[in-house]
């Protein structure tokens, strides 16, 4: 039984972050770009499945879910279907009045996080463009609702030793936890980035070896059946590793993508398709998820 999903509403950003796959792709393809949000009424059908009490993580790989230009909708339509939101978001250039209309949507189980890398003088070091003051508003309007709110802290170089400044203003703030989240995406772009090794993510020392010609076991996230991954343009892969272009045309998801378009298929039809069951019967064979996913 399907116990989540992953949503990618729209892969439209306000941000440059330079980690960021958007980034990435823009800066080396800026002719193939093109924005995409789903549509709500094609989403739904697709979603043939029990929403009740499953969670849906509304989260960006290429954007920032809250620019989708329907997304308090889409909301209402999953609260509607009875599921529990993750929403995961920079939060900024939304009025007071757009974030009054979403957190009325919410509910206690919800959760809105706040990805904010540092304290409002830095953080901009890594969310390029993004905007404190805009970010605050959100932030002052989602906790005085129901829903719940979260702080999530990237430990950057430039960053690292103020994450206890950080913290105490979340608290100030109101909001219900402050957690940080060590990255493991570091390369020649992002390496001035890197902070002390006690803050890099859990996966980095795997993923060294593997990008130097080393093998690596799996410990696949998508075994717990809450990765299952809807692109912005419309189409399933198993979770959002798999749908980085850098790994996408190497999956028979990236390959075979018409199969995939949630406008001609539904969910529970993908997931008996053999391709689909091959596909998760043999997770150690798939460099997406040996760099991804290592044990």
């Amino acid at each position: 039984m399907i116990s989540g999903l992953h949503i990618e509403l729209t892969n439209i950003c306000t941000l440059k972050c330079p980690g960021c796959a958007r980034t990435r792709f823009i800066n080396q393809w800026p002719q193939h770009w093109k924005n995409h949000s789903l549509d709500i009424e094609q989403t739904m059908q697709f979603l043939d499945v029990d929403l009740d009490h499953r969670v849906i993580n509304l989260c960006g790989v290429y954007g920032d879910p809250i620019y989708h230009p329907e997304f308090i909708e889409f909301v209402k339509r999953f609260k509607q279907r009875g599921a529990v939101l993750k929403i995961t978001t920079n939060g900024s250039y939304k009025s007071q009045s757009w974030w009054q209309q979403l957190v009325e949507c919410l509910t206690d189980q919800d959760i809105i996080i706040f990805s904010v890398d540092g304290v409002p003088e830095n953080f901009t070091q890594y969310r390029v463009n993004a905007d404190w003051d805009s970010i605050r508003v959100g932030i002052e309007t989602a906790v005085k609702s129901r829903a719940k709110t979260q702080w999530s802290y990237i430990p950057f170089a430039y960053n690292q030793t103020q994450i206890d400044s950080a913290q105490k203003l979340s608290q100030d703030l109101g909001m219900d936890v402050f957690s940080v989240s060590p990255s493991d995406r570091f390369d020649q772009d992002t390496d001035h980035l890197k902070p002390d090794q006690h803050l890099l993510g859990s996966r980095y020392p795997a993923q060294t070896q593997w990008k130097n010609g080393g093998t690596t076991q799996v410990n696949p996230k998508c075994q717990d059946d809450r990765h299952h991954y809807i692109s912005a343009a419309g189409h399933y892969s198993p979770c959002c590793f798999a749908a980085d272009h850098r790994f996408y045309y190497k999956t028979p998801f990236g390959k075979n993508k018409k199969e995939y378009d949630i406008g001609t298929t539904t969910l529970s039809q993908i997931l008996k398709q053999p391709a689909v069951v091959e596909f998760y019967r043999t997770l150690d064979h798939h460099p997406v998820c040996q760099f991804n996913c290592p044990g």
